[in-house]
């Protein structure tokens, strides 16, 4: 009984703490409301030190709810990181190769079926708030990210779905997905799926053989990272 009741809590913690994800994200404007101030008057300076804070807090309430796995798990991660990153690193990579192969095929495809080469609506948002906000786009997408992400997609749903398989299927398909599916969205678009998907497919994998959230944190950081600043790059030199 006493186990039984163990993990009915467990799965309401997962359940709660991932829609806690979603509650929390729509958040940052009402807030400010609260305090009778009006976002379209701050300056941009003002938006991005605001929008991080606020991230930050995000992440420090999701590490919060978990603190005792977290304790746990960080302690287990400094003695074994290196043992964590050799054996799992190739995952990662292979869900790299995947993402610029699908990239390099759906350009293709898009380009000869509407005549040009455009990417993902989330992919264009970014761009687009790099280039608006870049000290917050940056430090969000590449630090920020990782943490609150794979407390969401890996750490909660891990508490709701005990098999597996089925973690790793859910957790990827709804990672994936939330990059992708919004409101434009078009039938060509949805092959997005695969390289938004299969970052968090490997990232799933790494957490099911290690059980400690810091190995997926790591490396979801590290791969944001990477891309972010080509981004920077690209846009820098103008070729973006």
């Amino acid at each position: 009984m006493k186990n039984n009741e163990v993990k009915d809590y467990s799965v309401i913690k997962g359940l709660c703490t991932f829609v806690m994800y979603f509650v929390l994200s729509s958040m940052s404007t009402p807030l400010l409301k609260l305090f009778h101030v009006n976002v379209y008057d701050m300056s941009m300076t003002a938006k991005q030190i605001y929008l991080i804070s606020y991230n930050i807090l995000v992440a420090a309430i999701f590490l919060f709810a978990y603190k005792n796995d977290i304790k746990k798990e960080w302690i287990d991660f400094k003695k074994n990181y290196k043992k964590y990153f050799k054996e799992n690193i190739k995952y990662w990579l292979f869900a790299l190769a995947i993402m610029y192969a699908s990239n390099f095929i759906i350009a293709i495809i898009k380009y000869q079926t509407t005549g040009n080469i455009s990417t993902a609506e989330n992919e264009e948002v970014i761009r687009q708030t790099l280039v608006q906000a870049p000290f917050y786009t940056f430090i969000a997408a590449a630090f920020l990210a990782p943490i609150i992400e794979e407390m969401t997609f890996r750490k909660s749903l891990r508490k709701v779905f005990r098999s597996d398989v089925l973690f790793v299927i859910i957790s990827s398909l709804i990672f994936g997905g939330l990059h992708v599916l919004t409101e434009n969205v078009t039938t060509l678009d949805l092959l997005y799926l695969i390289p938004y998907c299969a970052p968090g497919f490997a990232f799933a994998i790494i957490f099911v053989k290690t059980k400690n959230i810091f190995s997926t944190m790591s490396l979801h950081l590290l791969h944001n990272t990477i891309l972010m600043t080509l981004q920077v790059i690209l846009l820098t030199r103008g070729l973006l």
